[in-house]
């Protein structure tokens, strides 16, 4: 898949083509925490305590994350979009189906919502990561676009995200997007999700 975003950007698919762009964006200085949890974090069901204790540095996590990833592209159980300035990449959005994205379901806060299914396929946007360099360029918002185009094509359904709506503690911590552009693309915030220094909400729109 690609797409054009105005003359500055380009987008494609993650794919074991395009992995080593990710590779490239997620080993720029200034991403946040993409350079060692890989995106990994909603893909696992729980903490794996035994390992976690083995592995006590994020150095060393930072190595089995990149091959657990590299591994789901391989068999496609990965997806995410890739945007592009110039041929470089820049930007980036995980997004994928529930199965492949079940962290949240194992979340008390999250199963005391109760939300209702549906009967439409429920797809997660759940990360965003943009190279400091071009930070407030519309960079998340064009991999925004580009996941929605995407999950369009393979028939839509539900799209939940949970993005920041306020917090008082840095760029790192909106690697979930931010509630004000998830608005811009047609989402509803249907339930408060996390309180404290960073607040997030549970936000969906059907395609």
């Amino acid at each position: 898949m690609s797409a054009e975003f105005q003359d500055e950007y380009s987008a494609k698919e993650l794919s074991k083509k395009t992995w080593p762009d990710l590779e490239r964006l997620f080993k720029k200085p200034g991403v946040g925490d993409a350079w060692w949890c890989w995106c990994m974090h909603h893909h696992h069901r729980s903490h794996s305590l035994p390992e976690n204790k083995r592995l006590r540095t994020r150095a060393e996590r930072a190595v089995r994350n990149r091959r657990e990833k590299r591994e789901l592209v391989d068999k496609g159980y990965s997806h995410g979009i890739l945007v592009y300035a110039k041929g470089e990449p820049v930007g980036w959005c995980q997004y994928g189906p529930r199965e492949e994205l079940p962290r949240i379901d194992n979340s008390p806060k999250y199963r005391k919502l109760a939300l209702e299914d549906g009967k439409d396929k429920l797809w997660r946007i759940t990360c965003f990561v943009v190279d400091k360099k071009y930070r407030r360029r519309g960079v998340a918002s064009a991999t925004l676009k580009a996941a929605l185009e995407a999950i369009r094509n393979k028939g839509g359904g539900l799209i939940e995200a949970y993005p920041v709506s306020k917090t008082d503690q840095g760029s790192n911590y909106l690697y979930p997007g931010t509630a004000t552009m998830f608005e811009k693309a047609g989402f509803k915030t249907v339930a408060p999700f996390g309180n404290g220094r960073t607040t997030t909400v549970v936000m969906q729109r059907t395609i």
